[in-house]
């Protein structure tokens, strides 16, 4: 495909979705179906397209894995077989839904530890793809999934870690920017203008004419946690590298001058891979159940798209409204 792509790529959480949404207003294409948003959690809805997005969750099961997998995968994974038919489903998805557009853009948290495997689909396609890294700093995350899934604060540091070092890894050399999710909430029109700049291209409507349409999206309430990047006095490791990881992206996105140093990058990917050596025992365990789970989930997702579900939806409405449980 010879029009213009983006790739927003960010930590869940992160403010990916708000991203997404404000692309709209510069013209932007996201795809014909999204999925819708939740209240108090993303009620403006996340913008992603679901097909899309459906497959990655599934290409990860595929993986026995998940996006909030803590486990480290195997080598090369990402030539595995028996991930064919989701590449296939995800470049019938791009064609599909953005053969004819001027510009669009594809959001999905799940891209970012799927990204060797989402590279080869899009060199098969001959779509040169630009990536918008956005930014948010790990405490609030934590906090958001702590109130959205429970997660406790050492697995919510060491998925914003995975993430972005994933992420950061795999587009070395490819055309890439840092945005931080505060100043796309405090000035949509400097920070697009700077993605245009850093990525050479221009937005279908230029940021400055979507002025009214960006700040109408966008807005400070968008932000439930906003706290100093720590907020207790004491730092593990995953703490500690978190920290090191944000400064060093937030330094990026404050101008394009700004250089990340790919030796220390390396060493801090190093130094979180240590962290995933659980003992041998441990590992056996949690690879069973990811196995199960993946197996239980794929199963599910087949059901709810088989004819005899679809069929089924008014009695199982009916039942609802007689008090039935189903």
């Amino acid at each position: 495909m010879n029009n213009s792509s983006l790739i927003i790529l960010g930590m869940h959480r992160s403010g990916t979705s708000a991203t997404a949404g404000m692309l709209r207003c510069l013209g932007v294409e996201l795809g014909k179906k999204l999925y819708a948003g939740h209240a108090h959690i993303n009620a403006k809805g996340y913008f992603e397209h679901s097909d899309i997005a459906d497959t990655n969750d599934e290409a990860l099961l595929a993986l026995n894995s998940a996006w909030d997998d803590i486990l480290k995968k195997s080598s090369n994974w990402w030539e595995s077989e028996d991930l064919e038919h989701y590449a296939k489903k995800i470049r019938h998805y791009l064609r599909r839904d953005f053969s004819d557009t001027t510009m669009w853009a594809v959001k999905d948290p799940r891209i970012c530890r799927l990204l060797p495997w989402w590279l080869n689909i899009l060199t098969e396609e001959k779509i040169k793809a630009k990536f918008v890294f956005v930014i948010r700093p790990p405490e609030e995350v934590y906090l958001s999934l702590k109130r959205r899934n429970g997660f406790s604060k050492e697995k919510s540091y060491l998925l914003w870690l995975l993430h972005y070092l994933e992420a950061e890894y795999w587009t070395r050399g490819l055309s890439r920017t840092f945005v931080t999710f505060d100043n796309l909430v405090s000035d949509p029109v400097y920070e697009f203008s700077k993605i245009e700049h850093d990525l050479n291209f221009n937005f279908p409507i230029s940021p400055s004419k979507a002025e009214t349409c960006l700040k109408q999206f966008i807005s400070k309430d968008l932000i439930h946690h906003n706290t100093l990047l720590l907020n207790n006095d004491e730092q593990s490791k995953l703490v500690e590298y978190a920290i090191v990881l944000y400064n060093e992206l937030c330094s990026l996105a404050k101008g394009s001058q700004n250089k990340l140093d790919p030796v220390n990058l390396d060493k801090l990917r190093s130094q979180v891979e240590a962290l995933q050596q659980f003992p041998p025992l441990l590992v056996e365990q949690l690879l069973g159940i990811n196995k199960i789970r993946s197996n239980l989930q794929l199963t599910m997702n087949k059901i709810m798209r088989s004819r005899s579900w679809m069929m089924g939806k008014p009695v199982r409405f009916l039942e609802r409204l007689l008090g039935k449980d189903v």
